[in-house]
């Protein structure tokens, strides 16, 4: 017979990876960041010198920085509303279909499961000046005047690179929004609908509040991956031109893989953690807020 004390040793040995994962990765990961930000390091020699706060001091000053902040920020705001409209709109649509909802689901979330490198050449084909498709088809319908180098002008890139985030990833919120409505009791639906609700009554009255903790979710998630951008925009322009759709996380790839600034980067690495910590308690205030 296990005595209940091997029993429990034998528990906790199962806890071992998990917390040694966590250990090495997350918490030694945020120390080794935090004191490396405090000294002017080149990332691979172990030569260092206290600087002190000096690295977020001018980071703070950084024009280059402060325009990624700016460019995550706008990515950030754009690529979370349009991506929640869509989901909940398209998922409102298919949850209304008699016929052919799992299709409907699946072709809408495809582009979420393809390899970004993968969707990153698939519009930088379709956004090229000479032969995209984007440009191709303006030019047949004789908007010629419409015609733009939508990756190569800075005005245009940042919002190129968007308009591509938000197709790849505009399916899982759909998929998010339809498995809260199917949750739904669909007999107060009915009963709205035999009181002679219509649908922009149900939407506005029922369905889009019923929904807060959902939208609660996605806009965490979208704030996180915000922060975490990198693979578009790194494939698609490589930050260009000229910074103009630089975000956070590749002003940090940059900085610490092509210029070498190891504790510059340690301090950008920080300030995104800090930066993200306050939104996430910014948003969970509103949400608070709004369950009141």
């Amino acid at each position: 017979m296990i005595s209940k004390r091997k029993y429990d040793y034998d528990a906790y040995l199962y806890l071992i990876p998990a917390v040694l994962f966590i250990g090495v990765f997350i918490y030694y990961g945020a120390y080794f960041n935090i004191y490396h930000s405090f000294f002017k390091w080149n990332g691979i020699s172990k030569n260092m010198t206290f600087i002190g706060f000096d690295n977020y001091v001018t980071l703070m000053k950084d024009p280059k920085f402060l325009k990624a902040v700016t460019n995550t920020l706008t990515y950030m705001v754009v690529t979370v509303i349009v991506q929640a409209i869509i989901g909940l709109f398209v998922s409102v649509v298919n949850d209304s279909l008699f016929f052919g909802k799992r299709l409907f689901k699946s072709l809408f979330f495809l582009p979420n499961i393809m390899s970004l490198v993968v969707v990153a050449l698939i519009f930088t084909e379709l956004y090229s000046f000479n032969t995209g498709a984007v440009n191709e088809a303006l030019r047949a319908i004789g908007l010629d005047n419409l015609v733009r180098d939508w990756t190569g002008d800075p005005k245009l890139a940042l919002y190129a690179v968007m308009f591509t985030n938000i197709f790849t990833y505009m399916g899982f919120s759909m998929i998010i929004y339809f498995t809260a409505i199917t949750q739904f009791n669909q007999e107060v639906i009915e009963s709205a609908k035999i009181d002679g609700a219509g649908f922009l009554q149900l939407f506005t009255r029922m369905i889009f509040p019923m929904l807060k903790s959902t939208h609660s979710l996605l806009i965490i998630l979208g704030i996180i991956g915000s922060l975490k951008t990198f693979d578009l925009v790194w494939l698609i322009t490589g930050g260009g031109p000229a910074r103009s759709s630089e975000v956070v996380s590749s002003y940090l790839y940059r900085s610490y893989v092509l210029e070498y600034k190891g504790g510059y980067s340690a301090a950008i690495s920080n300030l995104i953690m800090i930066i993200a910590l306050i939104l996430t308690w910014v948003q969970s205030q509103i949400q608070k807020r709004w369950d009141v």
